[in-house]
């Protein structure tokens, strides 16, 4: 009879145990998360900081809290936190023990391995009994956003072909011809363009003769940036990690020229993550903050194809763009493309090429 009524008045605590996690487990939890940096650069470390309050009298035995990332923030080692990754995302669960009236704060530390934007929209808390017999669940909302700009490499790891004038923007100075700019005739040697040829000159001497161009040091930079891995590439990029490197590029020479004091801007056929499907056009600047402006479109750059390259190129002719550099970052040179290219060049304005090169070669 006593054993009778000892599982009874077990059970029945039992179940007012479990009655009150049921209704008041959650009650008076709050929750917080939040970067120790809004923007970092592509290889740096920062903190996740969780704070969790439990302002009443009931003690939590456990509490689970789950949410899902993208997989290029890495966490490091740690008790009380499980990573479950998959390609693109990670399930990362903490647990807790929250005393009456206690705050804990946590810190995660996490590499941030991949430029892009990341977001947590809500984390899912689960608690209740200490057997486990009732409880319950609820999501938390967060606006929570870190920004991870492409990593921003030395002048010297790029792909420079010889006698670039990349190089020379920190005396700022063009090492390149201005069309507009002349001062007088000089022999013709092979590399010159045909259409630099002074004909009258070259009647007056019996030799061919062409316009001997002078330097100009207002040229604006023009950084375009081709996601298109070959000239017959349609709308998926094959191969993501090459263009990632391209960006990386990009970034390195914007900050070279912006701290040089040149005017630059972005050009790109991709598009910016929630926006549009439309190419990415910056117009080239030297005020303050261009280079955080450019850092920050590169870093919510999408790899999907918005237009070609061609026709991003043709619309830079059709708008009258002249005295502009424009330097041309990509995996490959098509025909079509070169030929754009050239009537760009003949309308007043300079162009460089940087191939991006296939990984294989860069490991």
């Amino acid at each position: 009879m006593q054993l009778t009524w000892f599982i009874i008045s077990v059970g029945f605590i039992v179940f007012i145990l479990s009655l009150v996690y049921n209704s008041w487990a959650l009650k008076g939890v709050k929750y917080s998360r939040y970067f120790s940096k809004e923007a970092v650069f592509e290889g740096e470390h920062i903190d996740m900081i969780e704070v969790i309050t439990n302002e009443k009298l009931l003690p939590l035995p456990w509490l689970r809290l789950e949410s899902s990332m993208a997989s290029g923030l890495i966490f490091g080692a740690q008790g009380n936190l499980d990573i479950y990754s998959g390609e693109t995302l990670q399930n990362h669960i903490s647990l807790f023990y929250l005393r009456p009236y206690r705050q804990i704060t946590r810190r995660h530390q996490i590499t941030c391995s991949r430029r892009g934007l990341y977001r947590l929209d809500s984390v899912t808390m689960t608690t209740g009994d200490p057997l486990g017999m009732g409880g319950d669940a609820q999501k938390f909302p967060l606006a929570l956003e870190l920004l991870v700009y492409p990593k921003v490499i030395h002048l010297d790891e790029l792909p420079l072909p010889n006698h670039s004038w990349i190089g020379q923007i920190a005396v700022r100075r063009w090492i390149i011809e201005d069309p507009f700019l002349t001062s007088g005739v000089t022999e013709y040697r092979p590399g010159d363009r045909l259409g630099s040829i002074n004909w009258q000159a070259t009647a007056r001497t019996g030799t061919m003769q062409v316009h001997k161009r002078d330097y100009s040091a207002d040229h604006r930079l023009m950084i375009c940036l081709n996601i298109e891995v070959s000239d017959s590439m349609w709308k998926a990029v094959t191969e993501p990690e090459r263009i990632e490197l391209g960006i990386t590029y990009a970034a390195a020479i914007a900050a070279y020229a912006l701290r040089s004091g040149m005017e630059t801007g972005f050009l790109c056929n991709a598009r910016l993550v929630d926006g549009p499907k439309i190419p990415i056009r910056k117009e080239p600047q030297a005020v303050i903050d261009q280079l955080d402006l450019l850092l920050e479109v590169m870093a919510r750059i999408v790899l999907d194809r918005s237009v070609s390259m061609i026709r991003l190129l043709e619309q830079e002719i059709e708008a009258g763009i002249t005295g502009t550099d424009y330097l041309i970052i990509t995996c490959h040179q098509g025909d079509k493309l070169r030929t754009t290219v050239e009537q760009l060049q003949n309308r007043g304005n300079g162009i460089e090429w940087m191939d991006i090169p296939e990984l294989a070669s860069v490991m």
